[in-house]
């Protein structure tokens, strides 16, 4: 890469999660920012009245990284943010893509998720087939994928799928961390991830 371009992190939070709400991702902007990576907090409106496809979520995201130019791009999701990252993926095409605790909402997930997160999301979202499966073999880019060793099964094995998949892909288990990623020692794998980019 170009060692003049300037080098940005864009940070996607969590379903109905904001840096103005959860210290976590400002810590996360900080890492990047020691890194010499300038971080951009996008702000997704979870509540849009509208929202009736997890895409247009997506094409929130779109909407503000189209605005930078001639940038090195990092692209860092939590959760449902970490969706976004993944589904945006082949148009964004950034230097590297880091997912943390992936959303296990795929449609081969489903099969095995609770009823009652099933029924939620079907309830929310009128698209519920999206295939990681199809997705995950056009991904070219370097992805780095975090997951912690607390958290519910469904989202670990969803890690373990998508380090089977993603050609070029790094797992890290932040041990002793739950699904949040301002936990300490989510934070500490998160900083070693960004040590590596």
């Amino acid at each position: 890469m170009d060692s003049k371009k300037l080098k940005v992190a864009y940070i996607i939070p969590g379903y109905n999660e904001s840096h103005l709400k959860q210290r976590g991702y400002n810590k996360v902007a900080k890492l990047f920012e020691e890194s010499g990576i300038t971080p951009i907090h996008i702000e997704i409106d979870w509540k849009h009245s509208d929202t009736k496809c997890f895409t247009d979520y997506t094409e929130q995201f779109l909407k503000v990284y189209k605005t930078q130019r001639n940038t090195e791009t990092y692209i860092l999701g939590f959760s449902y943010g970490a969706m976004i990252a993944f589904l945006t993926a082949t148009k964004t095409k950034p230097t590297a893509l880091i997912l943390c605790s992936l959303s296990p909402f795929f449609e081969e997930d489903l099969v095995d998720l609770k009823p009652a997160w099933v029924r939620w999301w079907k309830k929310n979202f009128t698209e519920s087939d999206y295939s990681f499966t199809k997705i995950a073999q056009k991904i070219k880019t370097e992805t780095f994928l975090i997951v912690g060793e607390k958290e519910d099964e469904s989202c670990i094995i969803r890690a373990r799928d998508a380090k089977k998949k993603i050609q070029d892909n790094h797992l890290s288990i932040a041990k002793g961390a739950e699904h949040k990623i301002g936990q300490e020692e989510y934070l500490k794998m998160v900083k070693n991830v960004i040590s590596k980019i």
